[in-house]
């Protein structure tokens, strides 16, 4: 003070609470700096398990679908020659042992269930978001539903009891390639004349129509959510 340094002193010390400052701030800037990397790659990560998870079913659904065209052949076969009053022929025993048969849908969800215990918000696409909702909520519910109603009203309480007043199951020496099943009528010329079980037949067809349809979308659906994820990851690992 007696020297006339104040001015000197004072410059010094606001320097050194500025250096300070900035000092906090890179500090600050770079911590935050390293847990967004660190989101970044929890995000990642979770996209690349979807993408897998989603991959899965997807190959799950397409042997479904197929083995349901299958099933749905003998649907039709079975209907030609009930309508047409045909002779009976032992072709008919692979499609009256598994004309009702049905898959269930092995669709993988572990990863989207543990993001949303993470929280949605992980998935900073919006578009993508509620792609991701819309496939394992309304897609996957609905196909879950329908398989639970197949098995639980309409097989068990209109296709089985007549399926078992009709047919007698049996178990070749020389299964056959999809180990479907083989059984004969009791009494064809009856079942020729049963219109309950030809109605049984023509809706088995109509359920399984809409049934491979619905699967068939979704797994487009799949593919176009699995393009966008690809996408995304790309994105965020720039």
């Amino acid at each position: 003070m007696e020297t006339g340094k104040t001015g000197k002193y004072l410059k010094y010390a606001i320097g050194e609470i500025v250096l300070v400052v900035i000092g906090i701030l890179i500090a600050l800037s770079i911590n935050n700096w390293n847990e967004q990397l660190k989101i970044q790659d929890t995000e990642i990560s979770t996209l690349k398990e979807l993408n897998s998870a989603l991959e899965i079913s997807k190959q799950n659904l397409i042997s479904l679908v197929n083995n349901n065209k299958r099933w749905q052949s003998y649907n039709y076969k079975i209907k030609d020659y009930l309508k047409n009053k045909k002779v009976y022929d032992s072709t008919l025993d692979i499609c009256f042992g598994t004309y009702y048969w049905t898959g269930k849908a092995q669709l993988t969800t572990a990863a989207y269930d543990q993001l949303k215990n993470d929280g949605l918000d992980l998935i900073t696409n919006n578009t993508l978001r509620k792609e991701l909702i819309y496939v394992f909520e309304d897609f996957f519910g609905q196909i879950k539903n329908e398989h639970e109603q197949w098995e639980k009203d309409y097989l068990a309480n209109v296709i089985y009891p007549n399926h078992v007043k009709f047919f007698q199951k049996y178990f070749p020496d020389s299964p056959n390639e999809y180990f479907d099943e083989y059984a004969k009528p009791i009494n064809y010329n009856a079942l020729l004349n049963d219109t309950k079980f030809l109605n049984i037949i023509s809706e088995n067809i109509s359920l399984r129509n809409y049934s491979i349809t619905f699967k068939e979308q979704l797994i487009v659906k799949i593919d176009s959510l699995n393009a966008q994820i690809k996408n995304e990851i790309i994105k965020l690992n720039d």
